[in-house]
């Protein structure tokens, strides 16, 4: 990391100075990038042409002395540290100078390609149990159709939803293994049949995925499962008695995705996208309501975005629609924000 930075400085620092004579208009100014047994003569021939004499005396020389008095010994420079070097106009011969260019964007590009392959690499992923504790409020529609009933709209808001995350990075590994659990405080339930808010119970959730870091592809890919518990209208109340009851769901999904770090006008956020589809689902009917003979299936989508701001705390947001079918058909979004903080 330390080479390709200072590679890309030298390079741009190199490349614009050269072009800028200074006020005398008989001498060139640029960064020089210290190579291992470099002396000043060496790097004078470099940049010379052949048969150019140059003593300690000239005065480009001289001045080379004068603008780095942090150098000691010119016949021992340290390898990696950076020195103003000067060199008068009728010496300067630009073949040499132009090749010397040449030879640094060759080496700036096996530098960064040598930085990827350490950045990405099982050695640069964390190691161990890392944890956090989130907060998030949100938003929630479900919308319930069912042909011989009605339309039923209601909001399921959440002005509180706590939650833990937690990922376990083996040492030396690209696979890795990640698991939440949340539980969201419902507000009473609005809508569009009564004026009357109905008392939900709270959404529970969790979560379990291994995960596997793509390195080439610079993303990681996760698959596993997710359970939910949720409220429904029982449909049958409504068409027998006009009752506003809820049901009670639970449902395991099977889910893939990926998650992956983007830049956005060179600002970083963490994404995750990623499919579920129900595998085990079953209806819990309201006592007093109708008994349903079919469970929810279907798929969701959830789509999170997070951005750190200091090292411990984070902001997030997310985005979770369900297309289900059962006892009636079934759509929910829920748009939420909130922050979190990294214990370790």
């Amino acid at each position: 990391m330390k080479q390709f930075l200072l590679l890309t400085l030298a390079l741009l620092l190199s490349t614009l100075a050269i072009g800028q004579e200074e006020q005398t208009k008989k001498m060139y100014k640029l960064k020089y990038l210290v190579e291992q047994n470099d002396t000043l003569a060496k790097i004078y021939k470099r940049f010379v042409y052949p048969n150019s004499i140059i003593t300690k005396q000239t005065p480009m020389t001289q001045r080379t002395f004068k603008g780095n008095p942090e150098v000691k010994d010119w016949n021992k420079l340290e390898p990696g540290s950076m020195i103003d070097l000067y060199i008068q106009y009728e010496y300067l011969d630009m073949s040499k100078y132009q090749a010397y260019i040449d030879g640094m964007k060759v080496n700036l590009k096996k530098a960064a390609a040598q930085n990827e392959t350490e950045n990405s690499g099982p050695g640069f992923l964390p190691e161990g149990l890392k944890a956090s504790i989130f907060y998030m409020a949100s938003y929630g529609k479900f919308t319930q159709k069912d042909p011989a009933t009605a339309e039923v709209e209601f909001y399921q808001n959440s002005p509180v939803t706590l939650g833990l995350s937690s990922s376990y990075y083996p040492k030396q590994s690209l696979w890795s293994f990640q698991a939440s659990a949340y539980a969201s405080y419902l507000l009473a339930s609005a809508n569009n049949l009564d004026d009357k808010n109905v008392k939900v119970d709270p959404e529970l959730g969790l979560t379990f995925y291994p995960e596997y870091r793509f390195v080439k592809q610079n993303f990681t890919g996760y698959f596993g499962v997710d359970y939910e518990r949720f409220s429904t209208f029982n449909m049958g109340g409504i068409q027998q008695d006009r009752t506003i009851l809820l049901d009670s769901n639970t449902v395991l999904y099977g889910t893939v995705g990926f998650s992956k770090l983007v830049h956005v006008f060179k600002t970083p956020f963490f994404t995750k996208l990623s499919f579920s589809h129900s595998i085990v689902s079953k209806n819990d009917p309201n006592s007093k309501g109708i008994k349903n003979t079919d469970d929810y299936t279907g798929y969701k989508i959830l789509w999170y975005v997070n951005k750190k701001f200091t090292e411990r705390l984070y902001l997030h947001t997310l985005f979770k629609y369900h297309v289900m079918d059962g006892p009636s058909e079934l759509k929910t979004l829920r748009l939420g924000i909130g922050f979190g903080y990294i214990l370790f």
